[in-house]
């Protein structure tokens, strides 16, 4: 089997013998990580496209006063504010807000949180705090509603939003409309597998458009590019997002 296998409309026919990233194995492994992590000065590709996306987020629109606040949903245990953080030294001082899963969300909190990074259980504990950037890098895919999830982010008070690692189907003919397969996440621990979305760009592009605005976008190379059971591939895109002006309501009569 490769790393992805199966083709399903939706994610809940893609379920039946998976697990998800709460898996007691997935975030023993991920803790377990994080703890032996220590940045060794290689600036490999997926950080350079974050860092330079990151700090054209900042600059855009002059005001940047050396404070950047992140919303970083689906952002593990922290390892994007401790690579940036190195990377930025003390030329920009991080706000990081990490969303995810209620027990990875516990341990970085016990574990890891602290100069700046903080981590909640849901976009909810954020109440109404606003950031200069939202980070979304390799997680809408593993949602069961990505769409829905995404038109939360957009509601929330930004500038701009960081969409990476983000995947679209390939196909001779434009794909039109997401397919959900399953990954096989062996490489973090055996045994574990996931329902996992791959999109098509055209839908996503009217998605995002109707919020967003790109500012730029880049290939993905961290991920690789992978052959689907019905011919098609799979490989990831990033993006840097501003988000439109939100219409303001006229006062009543």
């Amino acid at each position: 089997m490769g790393l992805f296998s199966g083709l399903y409309s939706d994610h809940a026919a893609a379920q039946p013998g998976t697990q998800t990233y709460d898996d007691p194995r997935v975030v023993a492994r991920l803790v377990e990580a994080r703890s032996a992590f220590r940045w060794d000065g290689v600036l490999t590709p997926l950080f350079q496209q974050l860092a330079a996306a990151l700090l054209s987020g900042a600059m855009r629109g002059g005001g940047f006063d050396g404070r950047l606040s992140v919303c970083d949903f689906g952002g593990g245990l922290g390892n994007g504010h401790a690579v940036l953080s190195a990377i930025l030294g003390e030329a920009v001082r991080l706000d990081w807000d990490v969303v995810e899963t209620p027990a990875l969300a516990q341990a970085g909190n016990e574990r890891f949180a602290g100069d700046g990074l903080r981590f909640h259980d849901s976009l909810d504990a954020l109440e109404d705090r606003e950031h200069d950037l939202i980070l979304v890098s390799g997680v809408l895919q593993y949602l069961a509603d990505p769409e829905a999830a995404f038109a939360r982010l957009a509601r929330r008070p930004h500038r701009h939003m960081v969409m990476n690692r983000f995947p679209v189907r390939q196909a001779a003919a434009p794909a039109t409309a997401d397919l959900c397969t399953v990954q096989d996440l062996g490489l973090l621990q055996a045994g574990v597998s996931v329902p996992h979305w791959c999109f098509s760009e055209e839908r996503w592009r009217r998605i995002i458009d109707a919020t967003h605005g790109t500012v730029m976008r880049w290939t993905d190379g961290f991920d690789g590019r992978h052959g689907l059971d019905d011919g098609s591939e799979v490989s990831f895109i990033g993006m840097l997002l501003s988000r439109r002006p939100v219409p303001s309501r006229m006062p009543s009569l």
